[in-house]
């Protein structure tokens, strides 16, 4: 007889923490996302953002973001960002470049660049840089 009932429970249990990490993912991808409203160099309508993998540790995540050109769809950048969860909320603490392509390897902060397969040089197309 006991057992439904302790089966019921463990199911709930179960749901609430799949609930509870997928709206601790949400509320990591929001963190960036206020974050990369907060500079105003980025032209947000320029590239699309690519969120793809989200890793959670107690109150710290990591977030490693694919940032891809709306202009050249070809040239992508992806970054890796380092976060901490601060009075309730998620704050992104750092971000490194995590490959993709650039203008100069030697200076991933550099924009965009024009590699030999994206045709004659152009301005450069601005996409997210690692920012800490």
């Amino acid at each position: 007889m006991r057992r439904p009932y302790v089966l019921l429970i463990l199911i709930g249990l179960a749901g609430f923490v799949a609930c509870h990490k997928v709206a601790s993912k949400e509320a990591v991808k929001q963190a960036v996302e206020k974050h990369l409203h907060e500079n105003p160099h980025l032209m947000l309508n320029s590239f699309t953002t690519h969120f793809e993998k989200i890793t959670l540790k107690g109150n710290t995540a990591q977030a490693l973001v694919e940032y891809q050109s709306k202009n050249l769809p070809r040239l992508a950048v992806s970054v890796l960002y380092e976060l901490r969860k601060v009075g309730g909320e998620w704050q992104v603490v750092s971000s490194s470049s995590a490959g993709g392509q650039q203008a100069n390897p030697a200076n991933p902060h550099e924009g965009a660049g024009m590699g030999s397969d994206t045709g004659p040089t152009s301005p450069s197309v601005p996409v997210p840089v690692p920012s800490h």
